[in-house]
């Protein structure tokens, strides 16, 4: 039995004892803050579980959320609350990063079945630019291609060669380079034209990728539609970037906001930090810019003294267990961690979902 399956294994112990019951007791006050990102079309998921995860998993963590009574409030109503101290039981918000397609269409069916409030963070670079998120596609069509060799000549960023595919690491190193000498040489035109010349190369179609849209984010139209049925759009930044300069995440709000103010009807003041990376030193930056507060992906429950510009979310994902799951959401997990004295950081890679 290997180490998540024995940890998993305690969990099934620790909820038959009684303990995630006590633990919901314990943390009764708390807010809870559950993150999501994409919702696959076809394997997304199977290529990346961190990011992309089945119709089928998030429907299930839905129903486990009704099931067992925690109440779902709208981002904005949980704030309010929090600082007034007048939460429910358990209170939960359900947040969306980044605004993929995949949950735009199937949105309609999970909502008919649990029709619980939510949030989604919407970056408007690729919502603009309607492409796939480069980076995400040359991920996947790195991991998903049969192939087991690359020829590297003529690619920009990478020595001339051949690339073993079946060397995890140094496919791994070489799709990086291609990926970051891109994003920081090339503009979006000549992107698209480099993704379908390696897609060539791998025997994968970037066409069909731009086609079925299982890597982009959603358009104009769409994030309105959302909107009018009573989604909470708000801010992830345009670029998906957040660096520590005061200039440069001036410009990334200024411009995601006014990419989404002419699709949605209520303020854009609540935002989500990209891939969970910020600096308290720009906690005055955004109040300046009328950002009310802003979510990381670091784990845990909110209490009245923390900062709003620090909520503690729970990133799940397709490789967490239902029972995983439960520990999070009863406060147990939490619990622990403050028992051990631990309050790590999630271990989100900057590279895992950028633009």
């Amino acid at each position: 039995m290997n180490r998540k399956n024995i940890r998993r294994a305690i969990l099934y112990v620790c909820r038959s004892l009684g303990l995630f019951a006590i633990a919901r007791l314990v943390t009764a006050d708390q807010l809870r803050i559950l993150a999501y990102h994409g919702i696959s079309l076809d394997d997304e998921h199977v290529h990346m579980p961190g990011l992309f995860m089945r119709p089928e998993t998030v429907r299930n963590r839905l129903k486990i959320l009704t099931r067992n009574s925690y109440p779902v409030l709208p981002l904005r109503e949980a704030l309010q609350r929090l600082n007034s101290g007048t939460l429910p039981s358990c209170a939960t918000v359900l947040t969306y990063d980044d605004g993929f397609y995949g949950n735009y269409k199937h949105w309609s069916a999970l909502y008919e079945e649990c029709p619980l409030p939510s949030t989604i963070y919407v970056t408007t670079y690729y919502v603009i630019k309607t492409t796939p998120v480069f980076r995400l596609a040359i991920q996947y069509m790195f991991l998903k291609s049969t192939r087991s060799e690359l020829v590297l000549d003529g690619l920009p960023g990478v020595t001339p060669g051949l690339l073993d595919l079946k060397d995890v690491d140094r496919k791994t190193s070489c799709m990086w380079e291609l990926i970051l000498h891109a994003e920081s040489a090339l503009n979006e035109s000549e992107r698209v034209l480099l993704g379908r010349e390696l897609g060539s190369r791998l025997g994968m179609s970037f066409e069909q990728l731009a086609m079925y849209r299982g890597l982009s984010l959603m358009n104009f139209n769409e994030i309105r539609d959302l909107s009018k049925r009573g989604v909470d759009i708000q801010l992830h930044t345009h670029r998906h970037r957040f660096p520590p300069d005061r200039e440069c995440v001036t410009q990334e709000i200024k411009d995601n906001r006014a990419a989404l103010e002419q699709l949605v009807d209520g303020p854009l003041d609540h935002m989500c930090y990209p891939s969970g990376v910020f600096s308290p030193l720009q906690w005055k930056w955004l109040e300046q810019l009328g950002v009310k507060s802003a979510t990381t992906c670091e784990p845990g429950l909110n209490g009245s003294q923390t900062p709003r510009f620090a909520l503690r979310r729970f990133l799940d994902a397709e490789s967490i267990s239902e029972i995983e799951f439960e520990a999070e959401l009863s406060g147990f997990s939490d619990v622990c961690r403050r028992i051990l004295g631990r309050r790590p950081r999630a271990s989100v890679s900057p590279h895992s979902h950028g633009r």
